[in-house]
């Protein structure tokens, strides 16, 4: 018995060792904040006050769901996913984007159909949740809503430069907005939602993988 005991105890120390390393050295856990326009534009993906872990290590691509600085407000963060980068040819007509000519389309819906959302302006609205297939991968969105001016004419993105879209496509807070951000600026992706906003016992929002 004393053996098992002192064998579990080197199991348990070397992995709290492994996990201490994997925080130092490749995750950040990050909660959300409270920001009303970051926080709509991430539905049906993320809340604020949702506790994550952020990857800081490794290249970012198309699709990744990356954290950056706002390119001009000190101290403030964005949250899109990656959609173009330097000298791609990026359009959006509402609900759709349109990369180097080829257009995404949303191909079935979410488990629940519809997600509430409140805008950065109050305004609430029940918006379908769908599934968009992208860059290999696929993530879900937040589309419909009232008419809105989201459609943007096609432009090329920058040298060195990425565009960020919402997951949101209604209640957006994106390169839309803010432009082009600087590649070498968003490094970071987030990867997994350790508990959600409601906290740990919730069990609905709790150790999730983002895609």
């Amino acid at each position: 018995m004393r053996k098992f005991l002192k064998g579990l105890a080197w199991v348990v120390g070397v992995l709290g060792v492994l996990v201490l390393l994997a925080r130092l050295l490749l995750f950040k856990v990050w909660t959300i904040p409270s920001d009303p326009a970051l926080a709509a534009s991430l539905a049906p993906t993320l809340n604020a006050g949702d506790v994550v872990l952020v990857l800081t290590r490794g290249d970012r691509e198309a699709g990744d769901l990356v954290r950056c600085p706002h390119p001009t407000e000190s101290g403030r963060w964005i949250i899109g996913r990656i959609y173009a980068s330097a000298g791609d040819r990026v359009k959006i007509d509402r609900d759709y984007v349109t990369v180097n000519g080829r257009t995404y389309r949303t191909t079935e819906s979410c488990k629940e159909d519809k997600v509430h959302v409140v805008g950065a302006n109050g305004a609430a609205n029940d918006l379908a949740c769908v599934r968009l297939d992208f860059a290999g991968g696929w993530h879900f969105i937040a589309s419909g809503g009232a008419e809105d001016d989201s459609s943007m004419q096609e432009k090329v993105v920058g040298p060195d430069r990425l565009f960020l879209v919402s997951d949101n496509r209604h209640d957006y807070f994106d390169s839309r907005d803010y432009g082009d951000v600087y590649a070498n600026g968003c490094t970071e992706q987030i990867v997994f939602r350790l508990w959600g906003k409601e906290g740990f016992f919730d069990t609905s929002t709790r150790f999730e993988y983002i895609r």
